[in-house]
């Protein structure tokens, strides 16, 4: 995803704002893992993997674990944390797109990989093959997405933020610029995104045993799995949530001295909740998460 590999990216919206994943998801994906009896927990791999989010965690569960990411700002932000921690030697980061594994992983010999809110970005017949390449027979493969937030108590608001991040003002509206910044998400990504990649599933020949949940909270009340993700936030959060999305940057390089689109989605936000921007709001983020084990 090329937005993200920019030195021009500001990296600290993308770690303080965005959603991190539950603990009891983390041990639904391990005991997933560990139906196949023999399965162990010596290698994960994170690719895609952002700021470190979930190689971080991982170390809670997997003996070592490497962290891979096209974006060198990212990894350097990885390895900055990297060198704070007392286990920092069971923890690698490598610049490295999600199709290429680095030279220093083996063939057959991973045992989970793992892609959080980075898979829509990737070739898939690519990454699926090259996972299959790495992992080891009956190693497993996880990806996941946390999805467009829902305002809790505001379909509204709900509908402003799906406003900003697909439509396009100069339609809708006859605008004489883009307001929004759905059409600066790099495509097909943002789409399959928006589908919750409903379209792409890991190949039979590859793959075995495919679980897939969705949840959203507006479809199916009460029937969400471990990875589920309500956040209490503020409009000042929302608005760094808002400048960490690859779409906003884009637009922001677009139309550098046009009226910030954060700034307006938020103003919108804030007049549909009738809140200042100090209070916090309740969201809930639908979820998507697939487990699928290497043949």
């Amino acid at each position: 995803m090329s937005t993200y590999s920019e030195q021009a990216f500001d990296s600290s919206h993308y770690d303080s704002a965005r959603p991190t994943y539950p603990d009891q998801f983390y041990r639904t994906l391990v005991d997933y893992h560990k139906q196949v009896e023999g399965n162990v927990t010596s290698l994960a791999m994170d690719v895609g993997t952002g700021p470190g989010f979930v190689a971080f965690q991982l170390t809670k569960y997997f003996d070592h674990v490497i962290g891979t990411d096209l974006s060198l700002t990212m990894i350097k932000t990885c390895n900055a944390r990297r060198e704070t921690l007392l286990g920092k030697d069971r923890l690698e980061f490598y610049t490295a797109p999600a199709e290429k594994a680095p030279d220093t992983v083996a063939p057959l010999s991973v045992d989970v990989i793992t892609a959080a809110e980075a898979c829509h970005w990737m070739d898939h017949p690519k990454f699926f093959a090259e996972c299959a390449r790495i992992l080891k027979p009956s190693g497993t493969l996880a990806y996941w997405f946390y999805l467009e937030p829902v305002f809790v108590h505001s379909p509204e608001a709900t509908e402003i933020h799906r406003k900003y991040n697909w439509d396009s003002s100069v339609e809708t509206e006859g605008s004489d610029y883009e307001k929004y910044f759905g059409r600066f998400f790099e495509q097909p990504g943002h789409d399959l995104y928006g589908d919750a990649m409903s379209t792409v599933s890991p190949p039979d020949e590859l793959y075995s045993h495919v679980t897939r949940h969705y949840y959203h909270p507006y479809q199916h009340d009460q029937n969400h799995s471990t990875l589920f993700i309500e956040k209490k936030l503020t409009l000042k959060t929302y608005r760094d949530l808002a400048r960490s999305w690859s779409g906003y940057h884009n637009w922001k390089k677009a139309y550098p001295d046009k009226p910030d689109a954060a700034d307006l989605l938020v103003a919108e936000v804030q007049e549909a909740l009738g809140v200042d921007e100090d209070t916090p709001i309740d969201i809930i983020f639908p979820t998507v998460y697939t487990f699928a084990r290497k043949r």
